[in-house]
């Protein structure tokens, strides 16, 4: 029996053997705090008013991208609203054209005078209409010729000087200074004898 208790004491049980392997590994691997401080880079020092710079330009450059957007949207709603109203005015006007020539050829005396009364008053509410839509007739009569307001189809000797207008034969309207319509006119050629009195 002293046998056995000799060799039992040389002999490690095989429990022993695994713990004891493990205690040889973990002496072999470094401790998670060594190896952190191994891999771990040193923390720069923090230069918070750079930080607090950075942040404030991004804040400018934010404030002044937002003001940018609304202005475009802003810009872009105005020139949506122009489009609409130069279309309605557009689809409008034929029936505003037809108004004003049976106020130029309608009688003014006996029982037309009722009639003419009331095309009067329609006229002058279209008129107000245009009016509050910021829509304005482009003025002809007597002011020079000017091909972005109006539109020549005839010429006539007249004791005016040239280029003057004569007559508005269709009237033109604008829209926040945009030509809906151009005005039809007709225009003095100048006096006709300065032609033969140059020759």
């Amino acid at each position: 029996m002293a046998e056995e208790q000799r060799e039992a004491e040389h002999t490690p049980p095989q429990s022993d053997g695994l713990a004891e392997e493990a205690r040889l590994e973990a002496e072999e691997l470094p401790s998670a705090a060594e190896v952190a401080e191994e891999e771990a880079p040193p923390v720069p020092a923090v230069d918070w008013e750079q930080v607090a710079k950075e942040r404030y330009d991004q804040l400018v450059r934010l404030q002044a991208d937002f003001e940018n957007f609304r202005r475009r949207v802003e810009r872009d709603r105005e020139e949506l609203q122009g489009q609409i109203t130069g279309m309605v005015v557009l689809a409008l006007l034929p029936v505003y054209d037809n108004l004003l020539r049976a106020l130029k050829l309608m009688p003014n005396e006996g029982e037309a005078k009722a009639w003419r009364t009331g095309v009067e008053m329609t006229f002058k509410g279209f008129e107000e209409v245009l009016g509050r839509l910021g829509v304005t007739p482009i003025p002809t009569e007597g002011q020079m010729f000017d091909p972005r307001l109006h539109e020549a189809v005839q010429r006539e000797e007249a004791d005016l000087p040239e280029g003057t207008i004569l007559e508005e034969l269709l009237r033109g309207f604008t829209w926040r200074d945009r030509v809906i319509r151009a005005a039809l006119v007709k225009v003095s050629a100048g006096r006709p004898d300065a032609a033969g009195g140059s020759e």
